[in-house]
């Protein structure tokens, strides 16, 4: 049973034993990497490993104005030198280093046999399976992909864009230093880092969720010219976003089941009421440049306080926001490509730009479910309503709304029952009924017992595996059968079987609730599902703070 691949009609050139090691998924992480995995000298790893640990702390020690050449940061220095030093060169225990040796073996050999099979593999979208595909099958997804969206350009010329989005860069932050638009902390904060500067590559996940199994490309820029400038945007307007649409957005699917908990409450779920949802069609890449610098700069000019957005005037934000849409360039297969329509997928400042030109679109929406009272709320591009009309006014009226844009394409499902991010929803006879809803591309997966993890980790997931499913299911059978879904996967993949016991009666005995567990007390259970539905999640707290 392979729980963490996915195959496109694709024969594997590998034996069980050997998808039985990629079966174990992406988060799996073989012993021993280092000796087995890396042909470069411990030595070399280890000096590697302080320079980063180093960077990073010296950074923080910078950024709180403590010296580095203070007595304790360098005898801290000299501890962590010291500690990666017996770490590494500690023996490893035969048993340990015969199974590491063995894995090392499988995975390069596994790596010749489907390059030779001319195999792409990759990681799906939206989950943590492995997917297989015949490489030229694969190439023929990105390719209608690219034509069908139109959003991007070769550069014919053949010459590497990056010098020239440096220079635009750097020609814009200078200008607006020199105009003392932005300020000198503010200049360094966007002024791109020369010693690790690239320019950008794309990757495609493939969608196999998607009935047509089309692909979603990630442009890794981490690197770009205008990355930092692009950060600094998202962190500076992501802020704003989700403050004025914190009562229309989703954070997650707990957050569904409490408007929806509420909205019966009210007494606004009757027995014919209808759920609608709709999904927006590559949002990222169908947003017009001049249209979603128009939308950014009423956003802008709606939330600014005597016509900044903090201490940057708006026309400020909005050549920062052009130049990162200017830069967006990415090589592929020998090629240099330029993005002409959205934002790039992996850059920070995409989503929050994208939302932007969301938001006034969906005003009317917005409008409409407040005299209606009922629920309207997005997830980046899935949006959820509740409604007391009948289906063919649903449809009208969501036709009404999709004909002011012509970029925006949607596909709606309405029915009593659906499901909704990772929540099942049922309106049966006006009575409310929730529970996991279970993605066939993305789940069932758990980090395998024997991957070179932390013992918490392993502990982690149980209990974050048992919190949610009491928070998400409204009854405590299906509770229950969450709960021993759940048991079985975790035996599947490795956890021994009292490890498993203990940590779930631990569960219980933390919620006082023992006795849903041994004898499915309904009202012990509604109890804890309502105790831990309303408890902050940590996304929520972090969301909270930005706000």
């Amino acid at each position: 049973m392979f729980l963490c691949l996915y195959f496109a009609n694709t024969i594997i050139p590998l034996s069980n034993e050997q998808l039985m090691i990629i079966n174990k998924g992406l988060k799996f992480i073989p012993p021993c990497q280092s000796h087995f995995l890396s042909n470069k000298p411990i030595e070399k790893i280890i000096e590697r490993e302080y320079k980063r640990l180093y960077d990073e702390n010296v950074k923080n020690l910078t950024d709180y104005t403590f010296p580095t050449t203070d007595t304790r940061a360098k005898e801290y220095f000299l501890a962590i030198k010291t500690l990666l030093k017996q770490l590494y060169m500690k023996p490893i225990p035969n048993k340990i280093a015969r199974h590491a040796r063995y894995l090392s073996r499988m995975i390069k050999s596994m790596q010749r046999q489907l390059r030779k099979a001319n195999i792409t593999v990759g990681q799906t979208d939206k989950s943590k399976l492995f997917f297989f595909i015949d490489a030229q099958e694969y190439e023929e997804k990105i390719k209608n992909y690219m034509n069908k969206t139109n959003a991007y350009q070769e550069i014919t010329s053949g010459i590497c864009p990056l010098a020239d989005n440096l220079h635009l860069v750097i020609l814009l932050l200078d200008h607006l230093l020199e105009r003392k638009d932005i300020t000198n902390e503010q200049y360094k904060k966007m002024y791109p880092n020369l010693k690790t500067l690239e320019l950008a590559h794309i990757y495609f996940n493939l969608k196999v969720h998607k009935p047509d199994i089309s692909v979603r490309p990630i442009v890794a820029s981490i690197n770009a010219p205008a990355r930092l400038v692009s950060s600094f945007l998202d962190q500076l307007l992501t802020p704003i976003y989700n403050y004025v649409t914190k009562d229309i957005t989703f954070i997650n699917g707990i957050d569904v089941v409490r408007k929806l908990k509420e909205y019966q409450q009210q007494g606004y779920l009757t027995s014919t009421t209808l759920f609608v949802i709709f999904d927006v069609a590559d949002l990222y890449t169908m947003i017009p440049r001049d249209g979603a610098i128009a939308a950014l700069t009423r956003f802008c000019e709606n939330n600014a306080i005597n016509g900044k957005i903090g201490i940057l005037k708006i026309s400020t934000i909005i050549q920062l926001a052009c130049v990162v849409l200017d830069t967006n360039s990415f090589a592929y297969k020998d090629k240099y490509y330029r993005q002409i329509k959205g934002g790039a997928m992996g850059s920070p400042f995409t989503m929050v730009l994208a939302n932007i030109y969301m938001l006034e679109w969906e005003q009317k929406l917005i409008q409409h479910q407040k005299i209606h009272n009922g629920i309207y709320g997005r997830y980046i591009d899935d949006v959820f309503m509740t409604s007391n009309l009948t289906k063919e006014e649903i449809l009208k009226l969501l036709d009404e709304t999709t004909k002011t844009d012509s970029n925006i394409k949607i596909t709606t499902t309405i029915s009593q029952s659906l499901d909704y991010l990772d929540v099942t929803i049922e309106n049966n006879n006006g009575n409310l009924k929730t529970c996991i809803y279970h993605k066939s591309a993305s789940e069932p997966y758990i980090l395998p017992y024997s991957s070179d993890h932390p013992r918490h980790v392993h502990m982690n997931i149980l209990n974050n595996a048992v919190v949610r499913a009491a928070r998400m299911c409204s009854t405590v059978e299906d509770f229950d059968l969450e709960r021993l879904s759940t048991e079985m996967i975790l035996l599947v993949n490795g956890y021994p079987p009292k490890f498993i016991q203990q940590h779930m009666k631990n569960f219980f005995i933390k919620y006082n609730a023992m006795n849903v567990w041994t004898e499915l007390n309904s009202e012990s259970y509604q109890h804890l599902h309502h105790e831990l539905l309303y408890k902050p999640t940590r996304r929520e707290q972090k969301v909270q703070l930005e706000t």
